[in-house]
């Protein structure tokens, strides 16, 4: 499993390592996303720093955990973006109309504090 989950205040962190394949990883991220909003968190922070690869079928799953955390009244936000997954996010047109960025998951955190969340 190429993420783990963590609780940091309101919200839960899953950071993801490495290759993060949507077909295989499905199951237990869907599985992690439900745990989480089930547990009280309705706010979510998908850590990328250290992903190097994702594919088409990822960005379903991270679309997926949105929707998740959006029936829950909550939000996903993105952090630690690479060049190249940022770009993959730009060219699906998910990046500022879908999906916020933050350069650090603290940042993210921050964020939802921010807003009341």
């Amino acid at each position: 499993m190429p993420f783990a989950v963590s609780e940091q205040g309101a919200a839960a962190v899953i950071a993801i390592k490495g290759k993060f394949l949507g077909s295989i990883e499905r199951d237990a991220f869907y599985k992690a996303v439900d745990e989480t909003r089930d547990g009280g968190k309705k706010n979510l922070v998908i850590d990328l720093s250290k992903a190097d690869f994702m594919d088409s079928t990822a960005i379903g799953l991270i679309m997926r955990s949105l929707a998740t955390m959006k029936a829950a009244d909550g939000n996903v936000h993105l952090a630690g973006l690479n060049a190249r997954v940022k770009n993959l996010f730009l060219l699906t047109k998910l990046l500022g109309p879908v999906f916020e960025d933050y350069d650090t998951v603290d940042e993210a955190l921050s964020a939802f504090e921010a807003a009341g969340a």
